[in-house]
């Protein structure tokens, strides 16, 4: 792959960042956003050739993972991104931050978000759930005609009226993440079947995904299916593990159990808790092994199960038995062995302890 071109200000010895990039796009991105960013800035500032794959090297990331920060900036026009006819980066110009603020609405009483200190799970600073606009921001991003059927969908589904905060909060995740109008749709509709109907909490979701890098449809959908699916929170509640969903290496066990295996959850239960009993902790590799081994053996339900149980333990009974007999039967040869080396029968053993006694009687008289 070719080098990217890199353009923008450069400043000899030092990286600097502006003030207005801290203020107004700091707060928004995720960890990866954040380090490309500033190691962009950082090639600038020394003549550093770049290209997707070794910005991905450099920190441990999928090209897909580089491809989607670089994206996240585009869009928040921190950056003016440059292609090839196959769609393959060429440059990168750093814009002014400045000039993507003004462009946003981001500089002045137009828009002010307060912001809370660095949560300890993400590691970046998340917003509060209150947001403010002004009256005018909120106006004119109701008169959009795919806000105005978003607004009555979500008015629909949660059978009332949206206040001004709710509005607000709207406005935030199309206008702050970037969020398009069916994405915060799905995220709604996904909220309600899960039995939440406020918008503190859609907003948190929203929090969420964004940090995730979910920013369409298709990756929410899957994300809901690999990460929140019923199978997953009763394997993961089987191992004790809360606090957190699966990781994808996880979810990857859980799909080949369910589509590749065609467990159901009762198998699958079993295994995991056989897990537990026999290593004391979580472990889907060793759960896989047990699952494989019920896969080749043909279990097709936990009643399957029992009879392998049963099976196995006739067959250890039957191998320990066997064991027994053959001991029994070398020992029993090697006593006859000893007892029949030396003598034809009992007589000529007696005549010699007589010829020994008689022999010890001399010797002492």
């Amino acid at each position: 792959m070719d080098s990217i071109k890199l353009r923008g200000d450069r400043y000899g010895g030092n990286t600097i960042i502006s003030n207005c990039f801290i203020d107004n796009f700091l707060a928004g991105a995720n960890e990866a956003q954040l380090k490309i960013y500033l190691y962009l800035s950082r090639c600038i500032g020394s003549d550093t050739p770049v290209d997707v794959s070794s910005i991905a090297d450099r920190f441990n990331y999928t090209e897909k993972d580089v491809c989607r920060a670089l994206d996240y900036w585009a869009k928040a026009g921190i950056i003016l991104l440059e292609f090839d006819s196959d769609r393959e980066i060429t440059g990168i110009t750093l814009n002014d931050p400045a000039d993507a603020a003004q462009s946003r609405g981001l500089i002045g009483d137009d828009h002010q978000v307060q912001f809370s200190e660095k949560t300890l799970s993400s590691g970046k600073a998340r917003p509060r759930k209150s947001v403010s606009y002004s009256s005018s921001k909120v106006t004119s991003f109701g008169r959009k005609p795919e806000v105005r059927e978003l607004i009555f969908a979500v008015e629909t589904y949660m059978r009332q009226t949206l206040s001004r905060k709710d509005m607000e909060s709207l406005l935030f995740m199309y206008d702050e993440l970037k969020f398009p109008v069916d994405l915060i749709e799905f995220l709604i509709e996904h909220c309600l079947e899960s039995g939440a109907d406020k918008m503190s909490y859609f907003m948190e979701v929203a929090l969420s995904w964004d940090e995730k890098g979910i920013h369409d449809v298709a990756q929410a959908r899957e994300y809901v299916r690999l990460y929140q699916n019923r199978t997953a929170r009763e394997v993961m509640k089987e191992f004790g593990i809360s606090g957190r969903n699966v990781t994808p290496v996880e979810a990857e066990y859980i799909d080949r159990w369910e589509k590749q295996y065609g467990f159901d959850l009762d198998i699958i239960r079993e295994a995991a808790s056989r897990t537990i009993k026999q290593t004391a902790k979580p472990s889907f590799t060793y759960a896989d092994r047990i699952l494989s081994s019920w896969h080749t053996s043909g279990v097709k339900s936990v009643s399957d199960i029992e009879v392998l149980d049963k099976n196995h333990s006739e067959s250890t009974r039957s191998r320990y038995r066997a064991g027994r007999t053959s001991t029994a039967r070398i020992q029993t040869n090697r006593f006859k062995n000893f007892s029949e080396r030396d003598y034809g029968d009992m007589s000529d053993l007696e005549k010699e302890l007589i010829l020994k006694s008689m022999a010890k009687a001399g010797t002492n008289a």
